[in-house]
C-alpha cells in the first residue's frame, strides 16, 4: 500500500479505536459517510484531469470530442467528529476516489476549540490541515455544495489548490442583530498553490485534493523535462507541500446582520520565495482578495456573489524584474438558489480570466471564459440528495494551440448525482 494510503487508515482506524456514542463521556466520536454515485454526459475536448486543457472535471474524447457517458462513483467520504471535551473538537475529512493520484487520501484533519460565549465576544480556534473559510458555495457535508454538482470557478481552485497546515483565531463580536469578526492564521505546505491557474487556467470541478496527491499539467512546451523554458517544472503538482520554509498568512473580516445579509473580504498570502525549489515543485508566490455577499431576500431564496483577485508569480527574477511567470487572476460568480419546501432549483453564472505579464510569445498564460450552471434538485430524506446539473463552458487560451487544439472551446457536461449519507 501506498504511503498516502497507509497514513489515511491508520490515521481512520485510530479515530475507530476510539469511545462511539453520544452521553457525558469523552472522548465521543460521531462517524458519518458520504457516497455521490454520478452519471454524466460530457463532450468537448478532454478534462484537464486526464493531462489536457479541458476546463471540466469530465470531457469528450481525445481530439475527436465525442460524447462520452459514464457511470462511476465520484466520491465516497469518511468524516469523523470527535468531541474530546465541552471546548475541544477534532475533525477528520478522508476521501476515497478511485480517479485522484492517491485512492484513499485526507482531506482535512483539525482540533478546534471553541468555547461556549459568555458574553458578546466569543472566540474559537483551529489547529490542522483545512481549507480556509472562503467558499460560501461548499457548506454541505464533505465540503460538497448544497446548491449544485459543480462549485464556482473560484471555489473549484480552492478545492483543487487551496489547502494549508495552519493554526487560526477567531474573535467574534455581537451587538442586537450585527455581528463583526475577525480571523487571522498562519501557515505552512500551501507553497505550490497558483501552479494550476497559471499552466491551466481557471476550471469548473467539484474535486477536492488530498494532502498527498498530486494533480496533472498539460504537456505544453513550457514545461516537462524537453522544455528549455521551465526545464525543471514536472507536469504535475503537489499543492500541500512546505517547500521555502517560510509561512504565510491570511486574514478575513465578516459582517453578518441576523441570518438574512452577510458581507466579507479575505487576504492570503503564502509568501512563498518563487526562486526556491524541492522535491521539483517550485514555492510560488500567490497571494489574492476574496470577497463575498450572501442575502436572503425572500423566503426559501440564496443570493451569493464572489470576486477573487489575485497574482501568481514562480521562477527567478531577471535582471529586467521579469519572472518566467508571472500571471494575474480574477474571477466572480452570482448564484441564485430558490427551494421549494424538498426541492431546489439554482442557477449560477461564472466569469473568469487570467492575464500574462511576462514572456508570452514563450508561454502564453492569457485566458477568459465564462459559464453557465443550472441544477435541479430533490431531497428525499434528511440524509440523501438528487441533483441534475447542466453547465455550459466558453473559453479562450491560446496555449491550447500548442497541443493541437482551436484557442477557442466549447463545452457541454451533463450530470446526475445521488448522494447519500449515512
Amino acid at each position: 500500500m501506498k504511503r498516502s494510503s497507509v497514513a489515511a487508515a491508520a490515521l481512520f482506524c485510530l479515530l475507530a479505536g476510539g469511545k462511539v456514542g453520544a452521553d457525558d463521556t469523552f472522548p465521543n466520536i460521531r462517524f458519518d459517510f458520504l457516497a455521490d454515485a454520478r452519471v454524466t454526459l460530457s463532450d468537448g475536448e478532454p478534462s484537464w484531469f486526464r493531462d489536457w486543457l479541458g476546463k471540466g472535471r469530465y470531457g469528450g474524447t481525445h481530439w475527436a470530442g465525442n460524447d462520452i457517458e459514464q457511470l462511476r462513483l465520484a466520491e465516497f467520504s469518511v468524516l469523523a467528529n470527535a468531541e474530546i471535551s465541552w471546548d475541544i473538537n477534532a475533525f477528520v475529512h478522508a476521501k476515497f476516489d478511485a480517479e485522484q493520484d492517491k485512492a484513499l487520501d485526507l482531506v482535512e484533519a483539525y482540533l478546534e476549540y471553541k468555547p461556549a460565549p459568555r458574553s458578546a465576544i466569543s472566540y474559537s480556534a483551529r489547529l490542522g490541515l483545512m481549507f480556509p473559510h472562503i467558499s460560501r458555495e461548499n457548506v454541505g457535508a464533505a465540503w460538497t455544495s448544497p446548491y449544485t454538482i459543480t462549485p464556482s470557478a473560484i471555489n473549484s481552485w480552492v478545492g483543487e489548490e487551496v489547502r494549508a497546515l495552519a493554526l487560526e483565531g477567531k474573535l467574534k463580536y455581537r451587538a442586537g442583530a450585527h455581528s463583526l469578526s475577525l480571523t487571522g492564521a498562519i501557515f505552512g505546505f500551501n507553497d505550490p498553490a497558483g501552479t494550476l491557474l497559471a499552466f491551466r487556467g481557471w476550471a469548473l470541478n467539484d474535486y477536492k485534493v488530498g494532502a498527498f496527491s498530486r494533480l496533472p499539467l498539460a504537456d505544453l512546451p513550457s514545461i516537462g523535462t524537453g522544455s528549455d523554458f521551465l526545464a525543471k517544472q514536472p507536469l504535475w503538482v503537489h499543492p500541500i507541500n512546505e517547500v521555502d520554509g517560510r509561512p504565510g498568512y491570511y486574514a478575513a473580516l465578516d459582517w453578518g446582520y441576523g441570518q438574512h445579509l452577510k458581507a466579507g473580504a479575505f487576504y492570503y498570502d503564502n509568501r512563498g520565495d518563487p526562486e526556491v525549489i524541492k522535491r521539483q515543485q517550485y514555492a510560488w508566490d500567490t497571494r489574492f482578495w476574496n470577497f463575498y455577499v450572501e442575502a436572503d431576500p425572500l423566503p426559501g431564496m440564496k443570493l451569493i456573489s464572489q470576486y477573487m483577485v489575485g497574482n501568481t508569480k514562480m521562477g527567478r527574477e531577471s535582471a529586467g524584474g521579469l519572472y518566467p511567470v508571472d500571471a494575474d487572476f480574477d474571477a466572480v460568480f452570482v448564484l441564485l438558489s430558490q427551494s421549494f419546501e424538498r426541492n431546489r432549483v439554482s442557477v449560477r453564472y461564472d466569469w473568469f480570466a487570467t492575464d500574462d505579464n511576462t514572456f508570452v510569445k514563450e508561454d502564453n498564460n492569457n485566458e477568459w471564459g465564462h459559464a453557465w450552471t443550472v441544477a435541479l434538485s430533490r431531497e428525499f430524506g434528511k440524509r440523501d440528495q438528487l441533483i441534475l446539473e447542466y453547465l455550459r463552458l466558453d473559453s479562450w487560451r491560446p496555449a491550447r494551440k500548442t497541443i493541437g487544439y482551436g484557442a477557442d472551446q466549447a463545452q457541454t457536461i451533463i450530470q446526475l448525482s445521488y448522494r447519500l449519507r449515512f
